[in-house]
């Protein structure tokens, strides 16, 4: 999963499974749903991206379920973010002070809070980023 961060435009490819090599935009919304719910079952952070391109690409998504199907959402526990990950989420090189690491964060909030069409996973990786990169300054 790629994320522009100028643009908040998110692009991403399926490594495996029956959509293999194809890019999430050129799937249907039927096809993306079959594959999150692939991916809830054998990989649950795939699972979490894919929730969160599906609410970048289509607010109403989450009403639908491919085949009709009500299904759960269950959240995975994640482990901490490590700081190279913290710079990467918010596309800054390691060492920026902390006047770039909350304009970085300002800036993608911007784009990407659940209030401007985001979703709430990227938002709390955001905020988890300024968090980890603000205390270690």
């Amino acid at each position: 999963m790629e994320l522009d961060h100028d643009s908040g435009h998110m692009e991403g490819r399926c490594l495996k499974g029956q959509f293999a090599g194809k890019a999430l935009s050129s799937l249907s919304q039927d096809e993306l749903l079959q594959l999150l719910n692939e991916l809830r079952d054998s990989d649950p952070q795939g699972g979490i991206l894919v929730e969160a391109y599906l609410d970048r690409r289509s607010q109403d998504w989450r009403g639908r379920r491919s085949g009709g199907e009500a299904r759960e959402e269950p959240r995975q526990p994640r482990g901490r973010m490590t700081s190279k990950e913290a710079y990467d989420v918010l596309g800054l090189e390691e060492g920026a002070r902390e006047e770039e690491i909350r304009a970085a964060h300002r800036r993608l909030m911007m784009k990407l809070h659940p209030d401007q069409g985001g979703s709430t996973y990227l938002a709390s990786r955001i905020n988890e980023a300024k968090e980890i990169l603000v205390r270690h300054k």
